[in-house]
Parts: C-alpha cells; sequence; structure tokens
C-alpha cells in the first residue's frame, strides 16, 4: 500500500473536477451559478451540474434556490473538524504511545472512530520479529475486538443499539461477540473497568487491550490499543498491560484539556 502522498498516481476525472468546484466556489467573493462555473472551469454545463448534485447530496456545498446559485457547505466544516481533531490528537498521543510500546514491548495502535469503523491513525512496534503489524489507514469494524469495544462504550444506549441494528457484530473468530445482548454487556464491563479486553475476538492467537482517550469536552475522541500473541500475553500479563494502557491513555487525554477520566458521555 503506497501511502506516500506524492500525487504522482493517476487522477479521477470526476474527483478531480469535483475538487475544481470546491476550490473556485473558495475563491471567489460570491456564489456562482452553473453558467459561470461552466465557464470558468471549461466543462460542459449538465457535467457541472451532475457534480454540484452530487456536492449537493453530501452538504459540501450548498444551493440558493431562489437565486441558483452555490456557495462552499456545512459538510466541509464537519470535515475540517475531523481532520483538525485527529492531528491534534496523534501529535499529543505519539510519544507517550511510544513510550507504552517500549514499555510492554508490544505493538501500540492509536485510532479514532467515525460511522461505525475504527482507523488507525498512529502506531509504533517493539523491535523484535514476534509482533502484530498493520498499516496506517486501515479500518476496522467495530466489533473487531477491543479497540471498538471502547469507543462504543462511549455511545447512549440508544446510539450504540442503533448501530449494531444497522451494522450486526461480525463473526471474525470463535471468540467473537455476535449478540446485541453479549455486545452490550460487554460494553458495561468495558464502562465499569474502565478499559476494553480482547482474547482472541478478532484475530485467533491474539490479545489486545484498548483505553479511550478523552479531550477538554468529555468525548472519547481516540484510544490507545495494545496487541501481541497470546503466548506472549497470558492474562495476568495483559491486566498489567491495561493499568498502563490507561495510565499513558489518562496522560493523553489531560494534555489535551480532560478534566475527568475516563469520561463515558450520556451513558449510566
Amino acid at each position: 500500500m503506497n501511502q506516500n502522498g506524492n500525487g504522482n498516481g493517476t487522477r479521477v476525472p470526476a474527483i478531480d473536477r469535483a475538487v475544481q468546484i470546491l476550490q473556485t466556489l473558495a475563491s471567489s467573493d460570491a456564489p456562482l451559478g452553473v453558467s459561470e462555473l461552466s465557464r470558468r472551469l471549461h466543462l460542459n454545463k449538465s457535467t457541472v451540474h451532475d457534480l454540484l448534485s452530487t456536492l449537493s447530496h453530501h452538504h459540501l456545498i450548498e444551493r440558493n434556490d431562489a437565486a441558483k446559485t452555490y456557495r462552499l457547505g456545512y459538510g466541509l466544516t464537519q470535515l475540517a473538524h475531523y481532520a483538525n481533531d485527529r492531528s491534534s490528537v496523534r501529535a499529543v498521543a505519539h510519544p507517550y504511545l511510544s513510550a507504552l510500546a517500549r514499555a510492554v514491548d508490544e505493538t501500540v495502535y492509536l485510532g479514532t472512530f467515525h460511522a461505525g469503523h475504527v482507523t488507525i491513525l498512529d502506531k509504533e512496534e517493539p523491535p523484535h520479529d514476534f509482533k502484530i503489524t498493520a498499516p496506517l489507514g486501515r479500518r476496522l469494524h467495530y466489533s473487531a475486538g477491543a479497540f471498538g469495544k471502547t469507543f462504543l462504550a462511549a455511545l447512549t444506549e440508544i446510539d450504540a443499539l442503533k448501530l449494531m441494528r444497522d451494522k450486526p457484530p461480525r463473526a471474525f473468530t470463535p471468540n467473537s461477540i455476535t449478540k446485541t445482548a453479549d455486545y452490550r454487556a460487554a460494553l458495561r464491563e468495558v464502562r465499569a473497568q474502565g478499559y476494553a479486553l480482547d482474547d482472541e475476538e478478532y484475530l485467533a492467537g491474539v490479545r489486545a487491550v484498548a483505553a479511550p482517550i478523552n479531550d477538554a469536552r468529555g468525548r472519547v475522541t481516540g484510544a490507545l490499543c495494545v496487541v501481541g500473541f497470546k503466548t506472549r500475553m497470558p492474562m495476568d500479563k495483559l491486566v498489567r498491560i491495561a493499568k498502563q494502557t490507561c495510565l499513558a491513555a489518562r496522560t493523553i487525554s489531560r494534555q489535551l484539556g480532560a478534566v475527568e477520566y475516563p469520561a463515558w458521555k450520556g451513558v449510566g
């Protein structure tokens, strides 16, 4: 997987034109209509219209029905907010993530959560070869072990149930939690102990522990997850690692302005 971001890959024409529309609207002092955008970008009106409709659907632009013009939409603000949050969390967390990896001698991941998936934002791997590895940017279903439990534990019961109805828990191994009632019980346990455990629920022969990272508003904005082979992480050691992971996550949370830790907002 190429993640160097050098921009030398093949561009997708439709996406390239959509970006041009956003950039043109951003540089304009006033909203623009289809005809003006078509003229400025040297595109036919039907193409511009279709692109505007798609961008409007995702709230990246807004249409003034009376004037038949377009301007940038609130969806871009949301995306910028997510990007800023992730950059801030990664910058603050990295030194503690690295220190934790050295202390436990296992792989440590930093993850964020959106739309039912955990995204690996940062990682630190031990120097030995007997380790678990995954690329940055990897998206994981929420039910893929300890990571997702940490984030779902922060949701209200209503939101967690809705997510489980829309995207039911998956069976990755014989130990996977696939029943909603069992998953809800697991979330209650996470809230009670302050961290989530994974005993071969996502990968056979692999254990993990995850702890939440809170921001100044009390949101679980990220999570640390230590992952290793079962042979290297017997249950008593896993519990000790859980305490170390919670300490690192608590320290990161305080750096982000969290007042209390962990802060499970909206749940009892």
